[in-house]
């Protein structure tokens, strides 16, 4: 379930977030470990991509023109000339809800319109940013359905998929252009990335390797991820012939047959 590097990773996350609440603490203590796991994931995230873009430093929670002013974004790649080129808005779930399913759905439609009004604020003043949502939750979210009803898992990548796929800049503003939900364990044993824009299983955990009647993965690793969002950005703001080795060269010339 993911590399030695990639599990480094969350470990050094959930490191930096503890202690871990439980259902049975405040709300407060709950609001300080998100914001704490968020600090570290961008810091990771931005270290992680810095190799990958030639000629921009990332910076995590650093501030970026939106028509609502200044905003900060978990993560930010901007340039003089270009201005915001790449952002990355980090939200979470990550303890299950006191009553009812005590499923990790609560919060729903408040992570949406945050995410909603980040990209539309960012979109309307720099329409060719490349905006990246992603949302952490626990691998046991994919566990919790019954019957018809699907896991708090496939319900989020349900309710956000209109949210995401914006391929152009005269799109949906409030759209992102890749929006992944990011499944960790809690003690840092696995750590994937699933792309909403595919489809999800209702009730069940989404494949990490080909399945035995040959099923495709449906989960990416964090190299994965973070190569799915450096090739979003070439489209967007180069014109890099991209192999599918991820090897990348100038567009030019091509060579012809002769006569």
């Amino acid at each position: 379930m993911g590399s030695a590097d990639d599990l480094a990773v969350i470990q050094k996350v959930l490191k930096a977030a503890a202690p871990r609440p439980t259902a049975d603490d405040s709300q407060p203590e709950k609001n300080a470990y998100a914001i704490r796991f968020a600090d570290e994931a961008a810091d990771q995230f931005a270290k992680s991509l810095a190799p990958l873009m030639t000629g921009i430093t990332a910076t995590s929670k650093r501030s970026a023109s939106s028509v609502q002013k200044n905003k900060q974004l978990d993560v930010n790649f901007s340039t003089p000339a270009q201005g915001l080129a790449l952002g990355i808005s980090l939200k979470s779930v990550h303890i299950r809800e006191e009553s009812g399913g005590k499923r990790y759905t609560h919060n729903m439609k408040r992570n949406e319109e945050e995410l909603r009004i980040e990209a539309s604020g960012y979109h309307k003043r720099q329409p060719y940013a490349v905006m990246i949502g992603v949302l952490f939750i626990p691998y046991d979210s994919c566990d919790d359905g019954k019957r018809d009803n699907p896991s708090s898992f496939g319900s989020w990548v349900r309710h956000l998929r209109p949210y995401s796929g914006r391929s152009g800049p005269k799109d949906d503003e409030d759209r992102f252009e890749k929006i992944f939900i990011a499944l960790y364990e809690p003690d840092g044993s696995a750590f994937n990335f699933f792309d909403i824009d595919t489809n999800p299983p209702k009730n069940e955990r989404p494949r990490s390797a080909v399945g035995t009647a040959g099923q495709p993965r449906k989960t990416l690793t964090y190299g994965e991820f973070l190569e799915s969002v450096h090739h979003l950005y070439l489209r967007r703001n180069s014109a890099d012939f991209l192999w599918d080795d991820g090897t990348e060269e100038p567009i030019g010339p091509t060579e012809t047959d002769s006569d």
